[in-house]
């Protein structure tokens, strides 16, 4: 469809077409934000976690922990403060909640594609009833019926359906895929953390040597 077209198209749904612009809008952007945002954990996280293993077999502790702090994946907080924690019981609490800080944070704005996708096609609902009304109100003023008396309300009350429904669906969605993913990917961080926590908590000959993510993956 062409700029026009489109153009026409949202003038002649209705005046429910704007917020379900904006609805689309808000979508499109969360959507690109926050897959690349994933991307690059998912990334950040696999080149950390081998990164930490090599460092902490080569140099130990504290080679681990720079590692950590020249990093800015969300693994890295987590990785740093189990290798900061003094004791094991401390590493295993510091763990659970590191990891659920980062999994709030890979969640955010999630919560808008859902809510969207619950709002749209009930503001497409609302254009509709409005087409409606607007079909009565033609019928009324010109004091008959027939199907083009009507036909600019029933449009306008279709293409606000098919907007909201549009909109909702991508939304709702948009909104399963990420959490799939991001849960998907929650499960790796603990698993790695888990790793991480058994290697400390391990008696070894010499200090060091996590399993490197080559070996384990």
């Amino acid at each position: 469809m062409t700029p026009t077209g489109f153009v026409e198209l949202i003038e002649h749904g209705g005046v429910v077409m704007y917020p379900l612009l904006l609805c689309s809008v808000i979508s499109v952007a969360v959507i690109v934000e926050r897959l690349w945002s994933l991307i690059r954990a998912s990334r950040g996280s696999r080149r950390l976690h081998r990164m930490v293993a090599e460092a902490y077999e080569d140099g130990g502790l504290s080679d681990a922990l720079a590692v950590c702090r020249r990093d800015d994946s969300p693994l890295a907080a987590v990785y740093h403060a189990v290798l900061a924690a003094a004791d094991a019981d401390g590493r295993a609490r510091i763990a659970q909640r590191k990891l659920g800080e980062v999994a709030r944070r890979l969640k955010r704005y999630i919560w808008l594609l859902g809510t969207i996708g619950s709002l749209a096609p009930f503001i497409g609902l609302f254009g509709t009833v409005l087409g409606i009304i607007r079909s009565f109100e033609n019928m009324a003023a010109t004091g008959s019926g027939g199907f083009a008396v009507v036909a600019a309300g029933i449009s306008e009350a279709l293409i606000a359906t098919a907007g909201g429904l549009l909109v909702g669906v991508l939304s709702i969605f948009a909104y399963n895929a990420f959490m799939v993913r991001i849960n998907n990917h929650a499960a790796v961080l603990r698993e790695w953390t888990d790793e991480l926590l058994m290697q400390l908590a391990a008696p070894v000959a010499r200090e060091g040597s996590l399993p490197r993510v080559a070996q384990s993956r």
